[in-house]
């Protein structure tokens, strides 16, 4: 995989629901047009930033209605497995994002999982056996450890005001997006030297927010194990991955464009994603395209 050119070349103009228009660069264009071809394709989405735009209360995030669609669209179409990979708990991205009832669901940067791993007799995605707030390898270190940072954290935030702390099954986030500047950057520094250093905690730094864990997983492991589940060849194309944040590189690396994989960062930032787009706008477009490649 390389970094992408400064040029893309040539655009194409893609129409959009509702009569407006998006760009997608002629690579991405004709890189969509095979995958669409193959038989088998996994769609791998994240939440904020993609399907909902970016937003200062995280509880008002909401899916873009052109991504909403086509979502539904591609969820039904035949050969087609749809995936949501978020740095959310499952339960909020099961709420704010209403996902359909057959996609795979990646929650906590893949601490969290529904329908991972799992079949039903028809050959569709099935619940997770383990509850929302229920995750593998969680014991009674852990659970210590997690109530440590939990209380560092929490001791930052008190004395940065405008941040906040969100808890999760197996970690806890530092919000600095609605905090002052230069809040935001002392509460980020001290977590940084503080909790996010300490033996057994797991490190995601996102778009404002410090994301502390103490189990190890990632995006990464969990595009994975979902495109092993639907039966692609690991790196041997079939996987459209749509992140905008640094935890969605870690996605980006596993899959492989030369051999007909496609990795599209959403927004600007330095990125090993192969494609580009501008945000979450030219995602619906993005992703209706596709559905009517698939005639679905």
């Amino acid at each position: 995989m390389r970094l992408p050119a400064e040029k893309v070349g040539e655009l194409e103009l893609v129409p959009a629901i509702g009569g407006s228009s998006s760009v997608l660069s002629a690579g991405l264009a004709d890189a969509l047009k095979q995958l669409a071809a193959r038989p088998q394709v996994l769609v791998a989405l994240d939440f904020d930033g993609v399907l909902a735009p970016i937003v200062r209360d995280p509880d008002a995030a909401r899916p873009l209605p052109a991504s909403a669609a086509a979502v539904r669209r591609l969820a039904v179409a035949p050969g087609v497995r749809l995936a949501l990979v978020s740095g959310r708990i499952l339960a909020d991205l099961r709420r704010l994002a209403d996902p359909p009832a057959t996609a795979m669901l990646v929650g906590s940067h893949g601490a969290q999982c529904a329908g991972v791993g799992e079949e039903n007799g028809a050959g569709q995605p099935a619940e997770a056996a383990l509850a929302d707030d229920v995750i593998p390898g969680m014991d009674d270190q852990a659970e210590a450890l997690l109530a440590r940072v939990i209380s560092a954290l929490e001791q930052i935030s008190e004395r940065h005001p405008g941040t906040f702390v969100e808890r999760k099954p197996a970690g806890v986030v530092l919000h600095t997006r609605q905090a002052p500047r230069n809040a935001a950057r002392r509460a980020t520094e001290e977590a940084l030297s503080g909790p996010s250093s300490w033996a057994g905690v797991h490190l995601t730094r996102g778009k404002e927010v410090v994301d502390l864990s103490v189990v190890d997983a990632n995006k990464g492991v969990a595009l994975a194990t979902m495109r092993n589940q639907v039966g692609l060849r690991p790196r041997g194309g079939g996987v459209l991955y749509v992140g905008d944040d640094v935890t969605d590189e870690r996605a980006f690396a596993v899959l492989d464009d030369d051999r007909g994989d496609i990795t599209v960062k959403v927004g600007d930032g330095p990125t090993i994603a192969r494609h580009r787009l501008d945000g979450p706008d030219a995602v619906g477009a993005l992703l209706n395209r596709l559905a009517d490649l698939r005639g679905c």
